[in-house]
């Protein structure tokens, strides 16, 4: 979206409203800064300048940036794991923040505003208008070796102060940019329900937070704080002949022509460092390297052709559901019970998921998915 903004009306209408010309400059100035960092940013003074731009209470906001308020619900869902998958991974959960409808309403602003109008580093695929993860595996087609490493905590990882950086690298004042960061940021939860001080205010309040999961603003936000590690990592695989991409906290490295598993190896215990410098952890246990010979299965497709392909895995996963959805036999009701869902909406919506992402990946196959999910009798 644009946001078009003249100083010369701008001095106009402020003077008519009799404002010091000093302010007027200090305003201009201001201005310009954002504007010279993309032209369709929009200016913003103030808290009360955004809460008026998002058409929400300023004093609401004013509680979520003095950390007097954690205006979040919480909950924990199932990761999900991938299809086919031997041995099974531990079932493990991720902490989901949603954000009250006011900060939600802010933080979209903000999203759509500011954030989607700055472009991501060139090797970032994830949360960002006509990139995906086909595009991010199509990358990495025809390699002989893979590496493929994972961050720890990914979004809880980065901290406010980071966040403050993006929003004053887009030219926002100081105290506006502190103030974004923490309406885009939460406290760890062991201090968000901690009980209040004397003055109103939560103890251990000058403790940063990091991002919600769950929050509009955290996965572009994410994006832009992991700028400078795109940077070092796209020098450091280039260096050594890598082709290096990354998917939200999916990191891969791939190669075409000869190498070596300590050559691999060493690639990935470079950009660990390279990670612990930026305050990020890999997660070890998720580091794999992929040989010559060896299926090769990136962000849960298949990348060791032409182009990227499902798995049979996959396939015969979400077309299991199919046939015992379809069949006169079985139904939705006891395929529930039988695959342990807790509801059949909550099984509904895990097939849909499904065959989405085989939609980006095979749109002809997922169409013939459809067809036979649109059979499904759900009151059975």
């Amino acid at each position: 979206m644009k946001h078009p903004w003249s100083p010369q009306h701008f001095r106009g209408e402020a003077r008519k409203a009799g404002r010091p010309e000093g302010v007027i400059e200090a305003a201009v100035s201001a201005a310009s800064a954002i504007k010279r960092t993309h032209p369709d940013l929009p200016v913003i003074f103030t808290l009360h300048h955004l809460a008026h731009l998002a058409e929400v209470s300023a004093d609401d906001l004013q509680q979520v940036a003095f950390r007097k308020l954690d205006a979040y619900r919480v909950f924990r869902v199932k990761k999900r794991g991938v299809a086919g998958m031997i041995p099974a991974p531990p079932r493990r959960y991720r902490t989901i923040c949603v954000p009250q409808p006011f900060l939600m309403q802010v933080q979209r602003w903000i999203a759509q505003n500011i954030l989607n109008l700055i472009e991501p580093h060139p090797a970032s695929f994830a949360f960002t208008p006509g990139r995906d993860l086909v595009g991010a595996a199509a990358r990495h087609l025809g390699s002989r070796w893979l590496v493929k490493m994972d961050v720890r905590h990914f979004f809880e990882s980065i901290s406010e102060p980071q966040v403050y950086r993006v929003f004053r690298s887009l030219g926002y004042g100081a105290l506006l940019s502190f103030q974004m960061a923490r309406i885009c940021t939460r406290l760890p939860s062991r201090l968000a329900s901690l009980g209040r001080g004397k003055a109103g205010l939560p103890y251990r309040r000058h403790e940063p937070g990091h991002l919600p999961q769950g929050a509009p603003t955290s996965p572009m936000l994410a994006n832009l704080t992991m700028d400078t590690l795109d940077r070092r990592l796209t020098t450091l695989a280039q260096s050594e002949g890598w082709t290096y991409t990354r998917y939200a906290d999916d990191l891969a490295f791939s190669r075409t022509d000869g190498a070596s598993r300590p050559t691999a190896m060493r690639l990935a215990k470079r950009v660990a460092h390279q990670l612990d410098l930026v305050g990020l952890t890999h997660h070890r246990e998720k580091t794999s390297v992929v040989p010559p010979g060896a299926r090769k299965v990136l962000l849960g497709v298949l990348v060791d052709g032409d182009r990227p392909r499902l798995t049979r895995a996959f396939r015969n996963n979400v077309e299991t559901h199919l046939f015992a959805l379809t069949s006169e036999s079985i139904g939705p009701s006891a395929h529930r019970q039988k695959r342990g869902f807790a509801s059949t909406i909550g099984m509904r919506r895990h097939i849909e998921g499904l065959i989405a992402f085989a939609h980006q990946v095979n749109p002809s196959y997922a169409a013939k998915l459809y067809v036979r999910l649109n059979t499904v009798d759900w009151s059975r």
